[in-house]
């Protein structure tokens, strides 16, 4: 079954643009018959839109204040998203009626995949090119034939390198990895063989 994941569209947003986005997700959500329970989240939303609002069109700007300001929306939508996502028992339709946006998939793998005999006997070294800040890295591993066997996950690390040992020589492995940034997973990479000496 496919899980239903939203978009908390915040990127590169100034206060004005969170105060807007923010007030879009009240609108939508405020007497959302879909959402009975988020009432809290709801009224904690519109208490910071508000509060957001004071501090930007203060006589005397306060970038700390509006700044924290910000922050509490984010937090407040972070977890809206996250009642959403628990709600609408993967009803995209109810999903959408939040305001928020269906979290886009990308469809693209990464460029490049390395995956070469280690150093030692039974190790293999594998290397995946930068995906961004904040990027993580999920690599799994099966062993071949490709087509018997189950992908395993191997490890997850937030570098483009890793490595596994005790492998059994003279078996072919099959490699391959993710990156994950921020909300968005994109596609594995194509897999890589390795016969482990």
């Amino acid at each position: 079954m496919k899980r239903i994941k939203l978009a908390l569209n915040l990127g590169g947003l100034d206060p004005s643009g969170t105060e807007v986005y923010g007030n879009s997700i009240y609108m939508a959500m405020n007497g959302n018959v879909n959402y009975p329970n988020a009432i809290n989240y709801v009224t904690q939303l519109n208490s910071g839109i508000n509060d957001l609002h004071t501090a930007i069109t203060a006589s005397v700007p306060n970038s700390s204040n509006t700044k924290s300001k910000v922050m509490y929306i984010e937090k407040v939508l972070n977890a809206l998203k996250a009642h959403v996502e628990l709600e609408c028992n993967d009803d995209e339709a109810k999903a959408v009626s939040s305001g928020f946006a269906l979290r886009q998939t990308s469809s693209t793998s990464p460029k490049v995949f390395n995956a070469l005999q280690g150093q030692l006997s039974g190790s293999v070294t594998l290397e995946s090119p930068y995906a961004g800040t904040h990027a993580a890295y999920i690599w799994e591993i099966i062993a071949d034939p490709i087509n018997v066997n189950v992908w395993q996950q191997l490890k997850v690390t937030n570098t483009t390198g890793t490595g596994t040992a005790g492998l059994t020589p003279g078996n072919k492995y099959w490699f391959r990895v993710k990156a994950v940034i921020r909300d968005e997973e994109q596609a594995y990479s194509d897999p890589h063989m390795v016969h482990v000496v």
